[in-house]
């Protein structure tokens, strides 16, 4: 159901069924449903990769919109995205590409929570793919800014992580959270496509974020039909929580510089052949 601000008319998602929804984390975690052999327990699957899947996509079943799915990306339960082997990564990562262009709506979200502090309600890991019948605020504000010119192509100095041949992982200044990171294309497009080396960067940036906290998130930030706009990846891990502040005033306290931050990461970068 779609509600909308009083006040600024911005479109929110009313889902109070969600708060019915298990928390593994206070379960038994032998009965996981992410897991081989308790396929039954979740709703019948979208898509697999192989068989045995090691990818496997289905509708969430406390869906905050109709199109709301779970990719799990491994069938190790235990497994972190930066422990899969380079294989199951980039099977996984193409899985958010397959969705992406797949789900049939105005917006479609894909993101990772990761841990209990990122809002995960189920430690085996996973991302989810929410697709929704408006198109974002954030998404409008930034389409906005790319009009004139392109912020993540004209030159602005951000501390660099890790350069490849089709990526820059960076440390924006001007960051809400603190160690947040950009995963940014070197090609210029509104949406995501051929994954190419993705995936060993956000495992990278997996590996980096839980040597600082236990739970990060990452998203997506796509502008579907916004030519202009430059699509890239926003990654953080969870040090704190938004307070009265924060959702007082829509803008942030950082307390890490986007050099530290960079710095610090720059010890998970791969190795120079």
């Amino acid at each position: 159901m779609i509600e909308r601000n009083p006040i600024t008319g911005d479109p929110l998602i009313l889902a109070p069924e969600r708060h019915q929804r298990p928390n593994a984390y206070r379960e038994d975690a032998e009965r996981c449903p992410f897991c081989p052999g308790h396929e039954s327990e979740t709703p019948p699957e979208i898509w697999r990769d192989a068989t045995p899947w090691r990818v496997r996509v289905f509708p969430n079943k406390y869906p905050a919109t109709p199109w709301h799915e779970v990719i799990v990306e491994t069938p190790d339960h235990r497994a972190s995205f930066d422990q899969l082997s380079p294989e199951q990564a980039e099977a996984a990562v193409r899985s958010y590409v397959n969705r992406y262009h797949s789900v049939r709506a105005e917006y479609v979200a894909i993101f990772k929570n990761h841990g209990a502090a990122a809002g995960a309600s189920i430690p085996h890991e996973h991302s989810q793919v929410i697709g929704t019948p408006f198109l974002p605020r954030r998404i409008v504000r930034e389409s906005i800014a790319f009009v004139t010119r392109c912020p993540l192509c004209d030159g602005i100095a951000h501390p660099v992580i890790e350069e490849t041949a089709n990526y820059r992982w960076i440390a924006p200044h001007g960051s809400s959270l603190a160690y947040e990171q950009w995963i940014v294309p070197r090609r210029h497009e509104p949406e995501m496509r051929e994954p190419l080396e993705l995936a060993p960067i956000l495992q990278r940036s997996a590996r980096a974020m839980l040597s600082i906290s236990e739970s990060f998130n990452w998203m997506f930030v796509n502008f579907p039909r916004r030519r202009n706009a430059h699509w890239y990846v926003q990654l953080f891990p969870r040090l704190s929580a938004y307070a009265g502040f924060e959702f007082g005033t829509g803008s942030a306290i950082n307390t890490v510089t986007a050099d530290d931050a960079a710095a610090r990461f720059r010890n998970f970068v791969a190795p120079r052949a």
